[in-house]
């Protein structure tokens, strides 16, 4: 499903390489864990996986599709229809209810009203927060918030869902709540990566690796 072969990033402005030959396999259905200390990489990798970053030099397939070469446009809608995200920090917009915040990238994707209001809602419903559609963010508790978010990762349907250290600022439930959320997606057959600087979340997961200074490693 994403495969990195001998995958590099190196910023040219600052001369920083942030990844290092980086070979990854995640087949459908897997979750894997990467940790790895602030400054290791972890960001790049996950806007490389995610479609918001290019490779220096290597290979990103993802579906059995090389990336390497398609267009920003191309980029944008293939990372639209097969990757789902979990931010640290939600990155709900603010003027939307819970509702409409699910439902919004199904209308990116030019889903009819009826239908993708009807998928938000079910997705809602999985994180058990079908009481709060029509909440808006400052409304709903951080572990609220963060339900909502892994509600619109999942909405379109992804071959993957890339969670970037989706406990950062939770509580101790609310962490345990967005940890068992994942680990339910997991159980439902959702293929996930998570990003995590946590080793107890890190554990959760089916295979765990670790990025220092830009090399990856275990799994």
């Amino acid at each position: 499903m994403l495969k990195l072969h001998h995958a590099s990033k190196i910023y040219v402005e600052s001369g920083v390489t942030a990844l290092q030959n980086v070979d990854l396999h995640v087949a459908p259905g897997d979750y894997v864990s990467i940790t790895g200390a602030s400054g290791s990489g972890k960001s790049t990798l996950m806007h490389v996986l995610g479609l918001l970053d290019t490779l220096s030099s290597g290979q990103y397939l993802l579906d059995g599709q090389d990336v390497s070469h398609l267009s920003p446009a191309a980029l944008a809608r293939l990372r639209g229809a097969r990757i789902g995200f979990v931010f640290q920090g939600f990155r709900l917009l603010p003027g939307m209810t819970a509702l409409e915040n699910v439902a919004l990238p199904l209308a990116l994707q030019g889903v009819a009203r009826a239908e993708r209001l009807e998928r938000a809602e079910a997705a809602l419903g999985r994180v058990g927060l079908s009481d709060r559609l029509q909440h808006r963010p400052d409304q709903l508790s951080g572990g609220q918030q963060q339900r909502v978010a892994i509600a619109r990762a999942v909405v379109t349907r992804p071959a993957v869902v890339l969670a970037d250290e989706p406990t950062a600022g939770l509580d101790p439930a609310a962490t345990g709540e967005a940890l068992a959320l994942l680990d339910g997606l997991h159980r439902a057959g959702h293929t996930i990566v998570l990003i995590t600087h946590d080793p107890a979340a890190a554990a959760r997961a089916a295979r765990r690796m670790t990025l220092e200074h830009g090399v990856l490693s275990g799994g």
